[in-house]
């Protein structure tokens, strides 16, 4: 890594524009670059408003979107054309496999990307390159031809809410579906937006029509704000707390078990400030468009805006349980798991159990990256979330409500640091790194949570039964968490 150029990717122009910036501040050019494109975001997206023909919205979506990833990532462009074309293709020649055919040739163009271009090792660096772009992609064209299929292979009275919601009818238009591609309020970072919402959008169809959105600019001002505190919160920490000076100190072996957890702790709530960041600014960037609107508030009558919401950083660094975590961190991507890897692995007639955690954790992992530290990131987080739902089951069910403090605190302490402990694995990537930073600290959270899993498998004995009532607003709470989608396992339900 001694010999690596940032710069040796970008084209002249790009060097120019960057290396004054990259001197001043001294964040990486891939990093300083990226910021540019995400920035640029925003703007783009607010001239949406000005664009009253669907059609129109549509090239300038895509011209706009390309010019940006021009901007960002250059000749690499091209990638997004190869896997936009083939997954279009797909869905012309093969309407009922459609689905499995883009799943399985975005996927294996999306790896194959991740080892030709090192991206682990790359991102590592600050140099932030187009494989985080192709990974959104990727969610895209899969949702999108997964719910063709289904609107083609399945009668609609067997669909599910979420297939009905989202059911893509007829193939989209050349134009529309290009547009919707490269859309570019959420094509840097994400979320990946599904095909039907940006028809809806565009043709002022569903919460669209009506009443229509109302103004964007106070909403939007708001996340602008949000999102440069995260960005403070993150340089600033990172002035003091870097791979460099801890995981990989010289001293690191030399300080104490506890400075380490602080540390590593301090390390992980830093270097989420960016992600924080990220896609925070993105949902401002759709609320400009208008995309990000979510319809109005059935009691309030207050517009909401949840469409595009990635992250609920409150909700993260709040979460009691690491079920929980999922609610709010990434949550677009959550859901495209959810519906289009955990569920579809789910048998017919059965619940889903442990096997389709991990599968879905797996997936994510390949997604992600073919580093170790990927791997060993989200095949940990099924062991996490597997334990710390066995062990609240065993508390609703043995332990005395009123006490519930004593377990609840440790509890959170534990999802909390153990989040940063295994957000190690994910800024180191390489094994062994990942095992180093671990067994500095004796692997202490991981053995933690084995107990947990252990002990409350063995003892989780029968439920305590509950009132219709609350049922139904652990339900009811369980939906809101998820925007309405469909009932996920919240605290109350673990």
């Amino acid at each position: 890594m001694g010999d690596f150029d940032p710069y040796a990717s970008m084209a002249e122009w790009q060097r120019g524009v960057v290396e004054p910036f990259a001197q001043m501040s001294g964040i990486p050019p891939g990093t300083v670059l990226f910021t540019f494109a995400l920035w640029a975001s925003l703007p783009l997206g607010a001239v949406f408003q000005l664009i009253p023909w669907p059609t129109l919205k549509s090239v300038y979506s895509f011209v706009s979107g390309v010019l940006l990833s021009v901007f960002a990532f250059g000749s690499s462009t091209y990638t997004c054309a190869v896997l936009g074309i083939f997954s279009y293709a797909a869905m012309v020649i093969d309407r009922k496999r459609c689905g499995y055919i883009v799943f399985a040739g975005s996927f294996a163009y999306l790896i194959y990307f991740h080892a030709f271009s090192a991206s682990g090792e790359a991102w590592k660096a600050g140099n932030i390159d187009i494989t985080g772009l192709l990974m959104v992609l990727t969610l895209k064209v899969t949702a999108c031809a997964l719910n063709y299929q289904d609107s083609g292979t399945i009668a609609e009275s067997e669909l599910n809410d979420f297939q009905r919601r989202r059911a893509v009818k007829t193939l989209p238009s050349v134009v529309e579906y290009a547009g919707w591609l490269m859309f570019p309020c959420t094509l840097v970072v994400g979320p990946a937006i599904e095909f039907r919402d940006y028809h809806d959008w565009l043709h002022k169809k569903g919460v669209w029509g009506g009443k229509g959105c109302p103004s964007v600019w106070g909403r939007c001002a708001l996340l602008v704000a949000y999102s440069q505190a995260f960005a403070a919160v993150h340089m600033i920490v990172m002035q003091y707390y870097t791979l460099g000076n801890t995981y990989l100190g010289a001293d690191w072996n030399d300080k104490s078990v506890l400075q380490k957890f602080w540390e590593l702790h301090i390390l992980g709530q830093g270097s989420r400030g960016k992600y924080f960041f990220c896609w925070v600014w993105a949902e401002a960037a759709c609320v400009a468009a208008g995309i990000g609107f979510s319809g109005y508030d059935s009691e309030t009558g207050a517009p909401t805006w949840s469409g595009c919401t990635n992250v609920r950083p409150m909700g993260v660094e709040k979460a009691a349980t690491f079920v929980e975590i999922p609610h709010h961190w990434n949550v677009q991507t959550g859901k495209w798991l959810r519906h289009y890897v955990y569920d579809r692995t789910t048998p017919p007639g059965k619940k889903p159990g442990f096997t389709q955690i991990l599968i879905t954790q797996v997936v994510s992992g390949v997604w992600h990256g073919l580093y170790a530290g990927y791997w060993l990131f989200f095949v940990s987080s099924a062991v996490f979330l597997q334990g710390s739902k066995s062990m609240f089951r065993w508390q609703r069910a043995h332990w005395p409500r009123r006490w519930n403090f004593v377990l609840d605190f440790p509890h959170w302490l534990l999802t909390t640091v153990g989040l940063n402990y295994l957000c190690g694995a994910f800024m180191l990537v390489t094994y062994e790194q990942c095992m180093a930073a671990w067994g500095s600290v004796y692997f202490i959270p991981h053995w933690i949570v084995l107990f947990m899993l252990v002990f409350g498998e063995t003892f989780k004995g029968k439920r305590k039964p509950r009132a219709t009532a609350e049922v139904k607003t652990t339900v009811a709470v369980e939906r809101d968490a998820t925007n309405g989608d469909a009932p996920v396992e919240s605290k109350k339900e673990q």
